[in-house]
């Protein structure tokens, strides 16, 4: 090999390991430099677009004090359009915090809007020295030395504050009152629509039952090593009885005047069939529910959490930026404007046969589905072990029997042998579904 070539050799090596050092060199930084791997150039994927304050509405941000120095941050919507309007408290899930894109949707429709954050089970936007400053859900089961220490009862406080909020508006008739929420936000609805008696005219709450002892509390553990916030967690027999007597929305219902809309779903993780059946039954005032089939924290039935395009004309909030139900509109429409007609209600009716499920509908729309769910009673064995009886809820199979209409506005199908449950579920064709009461065949743990 000539020395030229030797040259040339020794020239590409020298390259190619310069090149492998400045590789690795760089592959190093890039496993040290957090960063890096982030750094691509590449426009990141737009998650939710914050709508602007459309012209037809205005929109305020305020902080109201809840007690003592305790503040809670709330967005207030109003119509431009002069005059009275209905007003309507709008209230978040747990996790969430004041829903401002409802809120705006229902003041694009007519109603002044109020949605506050709730302190206890919330991300917080607010301000002030409120107990859940050490973190989420802390104290929601502290109840000494009194029941104002739990965060729940700040939380509580903090809605119907809100709805004094909302009741002082200049623009609101204080005699159309309305109160919608979601999951915490639907016990509250509860709970609000409980205490507040006349000041309240219509409540929609979704996933918003009372009587936690009769639902997902039932799968708690207390032991004084239990996770913080678990279920009934460290809470005495006396601090238990007291908790449910003071902030339980089923203890409060007795007292409520509002017309009353539950929408629930079977298996939903917390409120379960029964203790959501407890709260309806408490209620005095004129009421209506909704059992979803096979649903956990879900509504996948006509007028549910499937939405209709909208309509309207203009930039219009739509879908479940609006709404978490679609058929919240019309029972507001209806109970706070007049606007429409009421949602069907379904009575049943005794047959003297345990396993025929007949049932009346009295339905202004016309009905698109009539149906009956059954299931079958849950495992005595699963009673005994709280993990065992979650998860039987959580799975509980709900068949459905279509309803056969045997005339004057009556239906009925033949239950199995082996049914120990069942309800009615219909649907018109706005749409909106609701169901008859739960019946128990066997008692289901």
């Amino acid at each position: 090999m000539n020395r030229s070539v030797s040259l040339a050799i020794f020239a590409l090596l020298v390259i190619l390991t310069a090149a492998c050092h400045a590789q690795s060199t760089h592959a190093a930084k890039t496993q040290s430099d957090p960063f890096a791997p982030y750094l691509d150039g590449k426009a990141p994927p737009i998650t939710r677009e914050i709508i602007s304050v459309p012209d037809s509405i205005t929109v305020r941000r305020v902080l109201f004090r809840i007690r003592d120095k305790n503040e809670a941050y709330a967005v207030i919507a109003t119509p431009k359009t002069p005059g009275k309007h209905p007003g309507i408290l709008v209230l978040h899930g747990s996790g969430g915090s004041a829903e401002e894109e409802k809120a705006m949707a229902w003041a694009q429709r007519g109603y002044v809007a109020v949605a506050p954050d709730m302190p206890g089970l919330y991300s917080p936007l607010t301000h002030g020295d409120l107990p859940m400053s050490k973190g989420y859900a802390d104290g929601r089961y502290t109840m000494q030395p009194d029941t104002t220490r739990s965060v729940i009862f700040d939380g509580m406080l903090a809605a119907m504050k809100a709805l004094d909020l909302l009741r002082a508006q200049p623009d609101v008739d204080t005699n159309r009152i309305g109160v919608v929420g979601v999951s915490w936000g639907g016990t509250m609805t509860t709970m609000v629509c409980g205490l507040a008696g006349e000041r309240v005219k219509a409540g929609f709450a979704i996933y918003g039952c009372g009587f936690f002892d009769k639902g997902g509390w039932r799968a708690g553990k207390p032991s004084p090593g239990a996770k913080s916030g678990s279920l009934a967690a460290n809470m005495t027999a006396e601090e238990t009885e007291r908790w449910l007597r003071d902030l339980d929305p089923g203890r409060r219902v007795p007292q409520m005047k509002a017309s009353f809309f539950h929408a629930a779903a079977t298996n939903d993780f917390f409120g379960w069939p029964e203790s959501v059946q407890a709260t309806f039954d408490a209620i005095p005032s004129q009421k209506n529910h909704l059992y979803s089939p096979n649903d956990n924290h879900k509504i996948h039935v006509p007028g549910g959490t499937v939405f209709e395009p909208t309509k309207a004309s203009g930039p219009q909030l739509a879908g479940g930026r609006a709404n978490w139900l679609a058929m919240e509109v019309p029972y507001f429409e209806y109970h706070l404007k007049g606007i429409g007609k009421p949602f069907p209600a379904v009575s049943l009716l005794k047959t003297g046969d345990a396993h025929l499920a007949r049932f009346r509908v009295n339905a202004p729309h016309s009905l698109t589905k009539t149906e009956v769910y059954w299931s079958r009673a849950t495992e005595p064995e699963a009673a005994k072990d709280p993990d065992a009886l979650r998860k039987s809820v959580l799975e509980r199979e709900w068949i459905a029997l279509p309803a056969s209409n045997i005339g004057e506005n009556t239906f009925e199908a033949r239950l199995p042998a082996e049914a120990a449950v069942w309800f009615a579920l219909v649907s018109d064709d706005r749409p909106v579904t609701v169901s008859s009461d739960l019946t128990i065949l066997e008692q289901v743990p």
